[in-house]
C-alpha cells in the first residue's frame, strides 16, 4: 500500500475540510505524523534486509581473518587483531537503532505531545512498544511504559507532574488526540478541538458533538390517531471507534495497573466499563508479571455464553491467548463426574422456585460451613471415646487434637469466619496428617514418635483411621444430611425474613423425595436426578471437607488470577467455590452493579448488597472501587435508566460524556398494532440503514415469541428469535428477553410491552427494565400495547442532566 510522504502533507488541503481551518490542522498533523511512523515502517524491512547481507559479508570477512592469523608472522598479528576488532564492532552495530514491533496496519491509537524544559516531544500510544531512534519514532506500550499514566490521567493543555524512570518530570499536555487507523489509513480523530472521521469516499467530516458511531434522528411527527411514528432512517455513523485501551480513564487505568494480589471489588452503572477494567486488568497482569500470571493460570467466568464469546474476542486484541473463560455452570459441569462418578448427572427442570431459592441462598453457604465445623467436632469426639480404652490412647488424642490448632475459629455469624482470620481445617485434611504421624513421615509437636505406641493401640488407630477417612470424604453423605433434615435447615435459616416456616417445608419434603428416588430407584414416573443448584453445593462441601477441588489428572485447581464478572447473578455458594480456586496472595477482580441484579415476581431477596455479600463469603476487599461515568448510553437514555430505577437508584448520578435522541414511548391498542407498526418501522430501516442492528428486547421470553412470530409473518427482512445467548451480531433485528441481554450492548433497542402488567412499580420489574434500557447506547424506544407501566412514564417526565 502506497503512502502520502510526510513532507508533501504539510500544506495539502484536506478533503471536506477545506473551509475548517481547526480541523484542517489537527487532521493534517495526524496524516503527517502517520505518514512518518509508516516511512520508518517501510525502511525498516529494507534496512534489516541490509543488515542480515552486511553481517553474513561480515562473518565471511572474519572467517578469512581467523586463516590469515592461523599462518601470519608475529609481527603482521597486531594489524590482523585490529581488523577484527573493527569488523566486529561493526557487525555489532548493524541493524541498530530500531527496538520493538507494531502491526503496520494498526501502530498505535494515542497521540501525546508533551512539552518539558523547554522541549517539545511526541510520544504514541499502542498495543506495543516501538522506538525507531533514527526517525525520532517512539511507540509506548500502554501497560508497562510509564509515560502512558500521562495520556489516561491529564488532558490537553493540563500541567503534569509525575514520576518516570525513578526521575521527577513536569511539563505540559500539548496535545492529546485519540486516533483509529485501519488497515493502515487514517479514518478517525478525536481531540479537544472536535472529532473527524474520514468517509469512504475519502472525505473528512467534523462529527457532531455526541455523534458516536450510529446516529439516529426523528423524521416524521408522530401520528395522533394511532400514535404512531416511522422509524427514522440512520445515517451512515463512524465505524471506526478507538481502541478500548485508549478510551479508559484515569480512575480505570488506576484499578487496572493495581498490584496483583488482594481482591478488587468494581461497581458501577451499566456502561461504566466494569467488564473492560477486568480484562484489562488481566492483559495488564500477563504484561507485568507473566511467569506469575501465565494465561493458562487465570479464569474469567462470566454469566451467560454471549459473554463468552465477547470476552472471548477481546482478550486476544489486548494481547492475551489462552486465559480459559466460562460460566459457572459450564465450568462446574465438567468437574461433576470427574468428583462424583456415582451421581446421577441428569438434571431436573421442573426444580419448584422455592427449591431454586433455598439452594441460592446464602443461608446455604452458612449451612455447608456449619457442618464442616460439626463434622471436626464429631471426628475429635469419635477419637476420644475409642482412644479412651486403649493403652496410651491420651497420646493419640492428643496428636488428633493437634490437626486442628486451636488458633482456628469456629464459624461464626453468617457460617464463615471473620475476613482474615484462619478458617477451619479440611477434616481429609487432618485425617492425612494423622495418617502421616503414625507412618513416622511426619512429627507433631509435644507429641512424640507414633513408634511409641503398643502394638494393640496401634492396630486400633489404623481401624480408627479407616473410619475417619470415610467420614471425612462422605461428601454425598453430607450434601443428603444437610438437605433432607429439617432440623439442620431450620438452623440454617433462622432470622431469614425472606423464609418461612411453610416454604421451608416445601423444600424439605422435595429434597427428601429426592433422596429417596436416588436410594430406590424411579418413583411414580420420576428418575433419579439432581437440582441445577446442587451442583455448588456439592463442590463448596468438597472444599470443605476435602480440599481443593481437583482437575482429571488429579492435581489442585490453583488460579494466579480470577476475574468475575457481573457478581450480583452468582449466588454466595457459586462465589465461594469460585473465590477457593485462587492462590494464597487472593489476586481476584470483582464486578458488579447492584441495580442489575434481576430476581423473579416471587423472589423476596431484596436487593444486592455488596459490603453484605463480601462479608457473607468471608473476604475483605482491598479495594471496593465505584466507577461513576456512563461510557455506553447518552445522557438521555442514562436519566430515563437512572428514573427506572426510582427508590433504587444508584446513590451517585452516573457521568455520562454525551447527548443523543430522546427515549420516546409510543402506546397501541393491542399487540397486532403495535406488530404492524414496528414491522412497517423495521422494513424502512432496513432499507434506509442495511447494516442497522437492532434488539427488540421483552420481559418474558413468551412475549418476545409473540412479537418474533409477528413480524416474521409480516416478512421482515433477517429478523432472528434469540433465546440462548446465541447472537450473531449480523444486520438485522434480535427479538429476545431481558435475560439474555446482560452485560451485552446494541446501538438501538426497543423494549416491548412496557406495560403496567409487563412492569409494575416493583423492585424486581424496576431492575428487569433498567437492564433493558441499559444495553442501548444511542437510541432507545419504549413500545406498549396497553396501558403504559407508570416506571416508564415516571421516567420520561425526568429532564436528562445538562
Amino acid at each position: 500500500m502506497s503512502h502520502t510522504p510526510a513532507r508533501a502533507l504539510e500544506h495539502e488541503a484536506i478533503p471536506g475540510l477545506e473551509d475548517d481551518e481547526v480541523a484542517s490542522r489537527v487532521v493534517r498533523e495526524e496524516l503527517k505524523l502517520l505518514a512518518t511512523v509508516q516511512a520508518a515502517l517501510g525502511s525498516e524491512a529494507s534496512a534489516n534486509t541490509a543488515a542480515l547481507r552486511g553481517r553474513e559479508l561480515d562473518d565471511a570477512r572474519l572467517l578469512e581473518l581467523r586463516e590469515d592469523v592461523a599462518v601470519a608472522k608475529p609481527e603482521d598479528l597486531p594489524a590482523l587483531f585490529e581488523q577484527m576488532h573493527h569488523l566486529g564492532s561493526l557487525r555489532a552495530q548493524r541493524g541498530k537503532g530500531v527496538v520493538g514491533s507494531v502491526d503496520p496496519k494498526n501502530p498505535y491509537f494515542g497521540h501525546l505531545r508533551l512539552e518539558e524544559n523547554g522541549k517539545r516531544r511526541d510520544i504514541l500510544i499502542g498495543g506495543k512498544s516501538y522506538v525507531d531512534s533514527n526517525s525520532g519514532i517512539k511507540i509506548v506500550d500502554w501497560r508497562q511504559a510509564p509515560v502512558s499514566r500521562i495520556f489516561y490521567r491529564y488532558r490537553e493543555d493540563d500541567d503534569y507532574e509525575e514520576t518516570l524512570g525513578g526521575r521527577p518530570v513536569e511539563g505540559v499536555v500539548l496535545a492529546r488526540r485519540g486516533v483509529a487507523i485501519s488497515a493502515g489509513e487514517l479514518v478517525r480523530v478525536s481531540s479537544p478541538q472536535g472529532t473527524f472521521v474520514r468517509g469512504e469516499d475519502g472525505r473528512w467530516k467534523r462529527l457532531d458533538a455526541f455523534t458516536a458511531r450510529l446516529r439516529t434522528e426523528a423524521r416524521d411527527a408522530r401520528s395522533e390517531a394511532s400514535g404512531a411514528k416511522k422509524l427514522p432512517a440512520h445515517a451512515a455513523g463512524d465505524k471506526h471507534l478507538p481502541a478500548i485501551a485508549s478510551m479508559l480513564d484515569a480512575a480505570q487505568f488506576d484499578l487496572i495497573t493495581r498490584p496483583g494480589a488482594g481482591l478488587i471489588a468494581i461497581q458501577g452503572s451499566a456502561g461504566s466499563g466494569k467488564t473492560t477494567v477486568g480484562l484489562h486488568r488481566i492483559a495488564y497482569l500477563a504484561f507485568a508479571e507473566p511467569q506469575r500470571f501465565r494465561a493458562d493460570r487465570m479464569l474469567v467466568v462470566v454469566p451467560h455464553e454471549a459473554l463468552m464469546h465477547f470476552v472471548a474476542r477481546v482478550l486476544p486484541s489486548l494481547g492475551v491467548e489462552g486465559v480459559p473463560i466460562s460460566t459457572f455452570p459450564r465450568f462446574a459441569r465438567r468437574l461433576l463426574p470427574e468428583l462424583f462418578p456415582k451421581l446421577p448427572h441428569r438434571l431436573h427442570d421442573d426444580t419448584p422456585p422455592v427449591v431454586v431459592r433455598a439452594k441460592t441462598h446464602s443461608a446455604m453457604l452458612r449451612a455447608i460451613h456449619a457442618y464442616g465445623s460439626r463434622l471436626n467436632d464429631d471426628l475429635d469426639a469419635r477419637v476420644a471415646k475409642v482412644m479412651e480404652k486403649w493403652p496410651m490412647g491420651e497420646k493419640v488424642v492428643t496428636a488428633w487434637k493437634a490437626t486442628r490448632p486451636s488458633a482456628a475459629p469456629k464459624a461464626g455469624p453468617g457460617g464463615t469466619p471473620a475476613p482474615g482470620t484462619k478458617e477451619e481445617p479440611v477434616a481429609d485434611q487432618r485425617v492425612t496428617t494423622f495418617a502421616q504421624w503414625l507412618a513416622g513421615k511426619r512429627s507433631i509437636d509435644g507429641v512424640g514418635l507414633a513408634s511409641m505406641l503398643p502394638p494393640v493401640t496401634r492396630g486400633a488407630v489404623e481401624r480408627l483411621g479407616q473410619e475417619l477417612r470415610s467420614r471425612a470424604r462422605s461428601v454425598i453423605g453430607a450434601w443428603d444430611e444437610i438437605l433432607t433434615s429439617r432440623e439442620m435447615l431450620g438452623e440454617a435459616f433462622r432470622g431469614q425474613k425472606d423464609f418461612g416456616s411453610g416454604q421451608l417445608d416445601r423444600v424439605h419434603e422435595w429434597c427428601v423425595r429426592q433422596a429417596r428416588i436416588r436410594a430406590e430407584g424411579e418413583r411414580d414416573g420420576e428418575l433419579e436426578a439432581i437440582d441445577v443448584e446442587d451442583i455448588p453445593i456439592l463442590l463448596r462441601l468438597w472444599q470443605v471437607m476435602r480440599g481443593p477441588l481437583t482437575a482429571p489428572d488429579g492435581t489442585p485447581i490453583r488460579m494466579a488470577h480470577l476475574f468475575i464478572d457481573e457478581v450480583q447473578d452468582h449466588s454466595p455458594v457459586e462465589l465461594r467455590v469460585l473465590l477457593d480456586l485462587a492462590n494464597k496472595d487472593r489476586s481476584i477482580t470483582l464486578a458488579g452493579d447492584s441495580a442489575q441484579r434481576m430476581l423473579d415476581d416471587d423472589d423476596s431477596r431484596g436487593e444486592f448488597d455488596w459490603k453484605g455479600l463480601l462479608a457473607e463469603i468471608g473476604m475483605a476487599a482491598t479495594t471496593l472501587e465505584p466507577l461513576k461515568v456512563s461510557y455506553r448510553s447518552t445522557a438521555e437514555i442514562t436519566t430515563f435508566a437512572r428514573g427506572v430505577l426510582g427508590p433504587f437508584a444508584h446513590e451517585a448520578e452516573p457521568i455520562t460524556t454525551r447527548r443523543g435522541p430522546d427515549v420516546e414511548l409510543f402506546t397501541f391498542a393491542s399487540v397486532g398494532e403495535s406488530v404492524a407498526f414496528l414491522a412497517d418501522a423495521l422494513k424502512q430501516l432496513a432499507q434506509d440503514e442495511p447494516n442497522a442492528n437492532v434488539a427488540l428486547v421483552a420481559r418474558f421470553p413468551q412475549q418476545a415469541d409473540v412479537i418474533y412470530e409477528g413480524l416474521e409473518r409480516a416478512e421482515v427482512p433477517r429478523v432472528r428469535r434469540v433465546a440462548k445467548q446465541d447472537f450473531s451480531w449480523e444486520p438485522g433485528f434480535d427479538v429476545t428477553d431481558v435475560r439474555q441481554t446482560k452485560g451485552l450492548e446494541f446501538d438501538e433497542v426497543i423494549l416491548l410491552e412496557t406495560t403496567a402488567t409487563t412492569y409494575p412499580a416493583t423492585s424486581q420489574a424496576r431492575h428487569a427494565l433498567y437492564v433493558g434500557a441499559t444495553r442501548a447506547a444511542h437510541q432507545l424506544w419504549c413500545i406498549a400495547s396497553d396501558k403504559p407501566s407508570p416506571v416508564v412514564t415516571e421516567a420520561l417526565a425526568t429532564p436528562p442532566a445538562t
